[in-house]
């Protein structure tokens, strides 16, 4: 007889699921490079292909991740359990143009490139604003 295995919600998302059941993963390899049209993260995640990587930008940070699905058996009417495995989670300098953020895949190393542009019109701007008294 098969056991079903229920486990709430609330414990999954408390819990590093994927890494306890699946005894353990690689960790992502991340680096951050700067010059002079702006930053470049590359990132190089064993096993993971160039339709793995999700990029998302939340308020002001870089969300790096890909799914994992829950079960390698899924019941019926549960094939779309996962979870997201992050991969980085990256503070945005507020001289970065979120708009013309760019990810690719390059084949040829197998790695994630995101560049991240500077947004020029208001890097290094100052302005003096005189204050007038009425």
């Amino acid at each position: 007889m098969k056991a079903k295995i229920q486990i709430p919600q609330e414990i999954l998302t408390a819990i590093d699921y994927a890494n306890t059941t699946n005894g353990g993963m690689s960790e992502p390899n991340l680096s951050i490079t700067q010059d002079e049209k702006g930053y470049e993260v590359r990132i190089k995640a064993a096993g993971l292909g160039p339709d793995s990587f999700q990029v998302d930008v939340l308020n002001n940070r870089l969300w790096v991740y890909h799914l994992l699905p829950l079960f390698a058996d899924r019941p019926d009417g549960m094939d779309n359990l996962q979870t997201a495995r992050t991969l980085g989670n990256l503070f945005l300098p507020n001289d970065v143009n979120v708009d013309k953020i760019v990810a690719h895949y390059e084949q040829s190393t197998r790695e994630l490139n995101i560049t991240l542009p500077y947004n020029h019109p208001t890097r290094n701007f100052r302005r003096h604003i005189d204050v007038y008294i009425e």
